[in-house]
C-alpha cells in the first residue's frame, strides 16, 4: 500500500502537541517569576511584617528584598537557557535572557547602593532597582521594562 494513504502520523502530532503545551507552560513560568519581581517592587520595599500583616518598616531595610529580586532574575535566566521555543521565537527568547542577564547585571554593579550592611538598602534605591515605574530607574528599573 501507498504510504500517503495512511492519513496524518497521530504520534507525530501528538509530540508536537505536548511540546508546544510544554513551551506554553514554560513561558508562563517565566511571566509568573517576573510577576512576582513587580509583586515586590509594587507591595514590599519600605515594608516589614507586623501582627496584622505588612506595615511600614521606616528603616529601609530593603537588602534581602533586592536579594530575592536577583535570585528570581538569575531564576529567570536558568529558565530562558534550556528553553526552546517553536521557530520564529527564538529571538525573543533570547531578547529575553538579555534583559534578565542585564538586570542581575545592573543589580551586581550597583552593589554599593544596594548592597548596603545591616540591609539598611534605602527604600528610594530599592524602588529604582526593581520598580518599572519608578521616574528614576537607574537601578535596574530600565532593564526590567
Amino acid at each position: 500500500p501507498d504510504e500517503s494513504e495512511k492519513g496524518p502520523n497521530l504520534i507525530e502530532i501528538s509530540k508536537k502537541i505536548t511540546d508546544s503545551n510544554a513551551f506554553v507552560l514554560a513561558v508562563k513560568e517565566v511571566e509568573a517569576l517576573l510577576s512576582s519581581i513587580d509583586e515586590l517592587g509594587a507591595k514590599a520595599i519600605g515594608q516589614k511584617i507586623g501582627q496584622n500583616g505588612l506595615e511600614v518598616d521606616g528603616g529601609g531595610h530593603n537588602t534581602a528584598l533586592l536579594a530575592g529580586a536577583y535570585a528570581i532574575s538569575a531564576l529567570i535566566k536558568q529558565k530562558l537557557d534550556v528553553l526552546q521555543g517553536p521557530e520564529g521565537l527564538n529571538k525573543e527568547i533570547d531578547e529575553a535572557k538579555k534583559c534578565s542577564e542585564a538586570f542581575t547585571n545592573k543589580l551586581k554593579s550597583s552593589h554599593v547602593d544596594l548592597g548596603v550592611a545591616a540591609g539598611a538598602t534605602t527604600d528610594d534605591n530599592a524602588k529604582r532597582a526593581i520598580l518599572k515605574t519608578h521616574g528614576n530607574d537607574n537601578k535596574g528599573g530600565k532593564e526590567l521594562k
